[in-house]
């Protein structure tokens, strides 16, 4: 399944579990929602998490690929090219674990507090961390009106073999919920 068939059917489900309501972009006096992110992997550390409207994948997606900002993310771990890419409706949440002070540990969580409004959908995506890998990160959708946890899958933008294109490695790498 590519990145595009498992980003589609995350937003068709989020979609439908929130009745129907479309997606809307981050809106100043929105409600303000906090995000809690908890990293299920075992061994293996979240860089910092970008969360954005899903209006946004443009500049993180590209065809079967990563945009180059995003593709920085995934292999510095520094979103900062894609939050100037995306503007003021990006947000960074930092974990408090291993060096340098950023990254989340196996098992812990983050909170991130956003403004977004009742069935709007949000991106969110992290480096995880190169200890095994130098090319993966976690990515989903949640749906700010459904209230439900999603946890978010696993992928390689195969950078270091070459290939260049996104696969799918595994559900449940992380679980958001909302507050």
């Amino acid at each position: 399944m590519t990145l595009f068939q498992t980003t589609l059917k995350t937003l068709i489900g989020a979609i439908v579990i929130a009745g129907g309501l479309t997606a809307q972009a981050f809106a100043m006096g929105g409600d303000k929602t906090t995000l809690t992110i908890t990293n299920l992997m075992t061994d293996e550390l979240l860089a910092p998490i970008l969360v954005a409207p899903i209006r946004s994948d443009k500049k993180i997606f590209d065809g079967d690929y990563v945009s180059s900002a995003a593709e920085h993310q995934i292999l510095t771990g520094d979103p900062a090219m894609v939050v100037e890419a995306i503007g003021k409706k990006a947000m960074v949440g930092h974990g408090t674990d291993g060096p340098p002070g950023v990254l989340l540990a196996p098992g812990k969580s983050i909170s991130i507090e956003v403004e977004a409004r009742k069935g709007q959908a949000l991106r969110i995506i992290a480096m995880v961390a190169p200890t095994a890998y130098k090319d993966h990160f976690v990515t989903g959708i949640i749906n700010v009106g459904a209230g439900l946890p999603v946890t978010l899958q696993r992928y390689d933008i195969g950078h270091d073999e070459d290939r260049k294109s996104t696969e799918y490695l595994s559900a449940a790498a992380a679980m958001v919920t909302i507050k």
